[in-house]
């Protein structure tokens, strides 16, 4: 079966262009370096897809935010992490509408329930 081309780019931040804030957070600056993670192979309505995504990105991170500095390694791998969380949870769901979708058209019942 053919899976629809999805993919996911993961940025490096480039570790002396971070602003962080008294809150942590910080603003997203990419020093061009990325990675494409794809996903279309994946069911992301189904949770062991779901994991294999997410080992997809944590490789992808890891890759692209190589540095000699293992304290600037991590806080790229998490930032960069961080930054295709909001792609990712709206594909997921997206991916669980539909199976939810699909079954209730299975089964009259379950489309009146909530």
């Amino acid at each position: 079966m053919f899976a629809p081309f999805k993919t996911l780019s993961i940025a490096v931040f480039a570790a002396a262009s971070i602003i962080a804030t008294s809150a942590s957070a910080e603003t997203f600056i990419s020093n061009g370096r990325t990675f494409e993670v794809r996903f279309g192979d994946l069911d992301l309505s189904q949770a062991s897809d779901q994991k294999e995504l997410q080992d997809r990105i944590g490789r992808a991170a890891s890759r692209v935010c190589s540095s000699p500095n293992l304290t600037e390694a991590n806080r790229c791998r998490s930032n960069a992490i961080a930054h295709v969380k909001a792609p990712i949870a709206a594909a997921i769901a997206r991916a669980e509408s539909k199976a939810r979708y699909a079954e209730a058209g299975r089964d009259p019942a379950a489309a009146l329930a909530n």
